[in-house]
């Protein structure tokens, strides 16, 4: 898995999570993870573990690669925004 994206990954589980209704708890509970630890990852305070995006993806539902399109997705268009 690439380095850069797994640290720009934070706007994407934000994005994906709202798109469910999901609020953080929802999603710390649906991930088995600390609601302190979505918290961190969404601001990019944390880079998470494989096995944290892994959770993640199967929180949402989707499969890892899915996921991870998702995020390449969002840095993409991040980049173009900056580019205009």
């Amino acid at each position: 898995m690439d380095h850069w994206k797994v640290k720009y990954m934070g706007e994407t589980i934000k994005r994906l999570r709202m798109r469910n209704y999901f609020s953080q708890e929802d999603l710390a509970w649906r991930s088995f993870l600390d609601r302190k630890t979505i918290n961190r990852l969404e601001t990019n305070q944390q880079e998470p573990l494989a096995s944290t995006i892994s959770a993640l993806a199967a929180a949402f539902e989707m499969d890892l690669s899915e996921f991870m399109k998702e995020v390449e997705d969002d840095i993409l268009r991040k980049k173009d925004s900056k580019n205009k």
